[in-house]
């Protein structure tokens, strides 16, 4: 596996593991700080995002993400097994506000009140907010409707809890 490595990378092994390693611009982790966010302060904080005041979350919790976000960007700590194998309790997603889900992406919306992260696919009659554990329902919910459902933002990394 090394040696397919160093071979995509076009580098010798002896680099892989010393300083001289500067073919590849390795990734660094982005300066700015995401809040870990509670689940029932996503209302809140979904209100706020376009203020020039930061909102400070209950939880102090920060982290980081190889990805580049924008400022509005705030973390979620899964709590349950709704979105099992891919998002296990305790893992860290990072979701985005300002970049719209399309069908089959992960996203985190209000519905009626209350915070749900499941995957957002749309048909032309529903909206269907569907749990990767199949152990759990699918929400339907028809356009003509009147449901208060928004979608907040689409989940954009994985900080897996190993």
């Amino acid at each position: 596996e090394l040696i397919s490595l160093s071979n995509a990378l076009q580098v010798s092994i002896i680099d892989i593991f010393t300083d001289r390693f500067s073919a590849v611009d390795m990734p660094a982790r982005l300066p700015r700080p995401i809040p870990v966010i509670l689940w029932n302060e996503v209302a809140m904080f979904a209100e706020k995002e376009n203020m020039l005041l930061p909102f400070t979350s209950s939880s102090a919790e920060q982290v980081h993400s190889l990805r580049r976000v924008s400022r509005n960007a705030f973390a979620l700590r899964v709590e349950d097994e709704r979105m099992a194998p891919r998002f296990l309790p305790v893992d860290i997603i990072i979701i985005d506000p300002a970049i719209p889900c399309h069908d089959g992406d992960p996203c985190v919306a209000l519905l009626n009140g209350e915070t749900v992260f499941k995957t957002f696919k749309e048909t032309k009659e529903a909206i269907i907010l569907e749990p990767t554990n199949r152990k759990y329902p699918e929400v339907v919910i028809k356009k003509d409707s009147q449901v208060d459902f928004r979608i907040i933002g689409k989940v954009v990394d994985l900080i897996a809890n190993l």
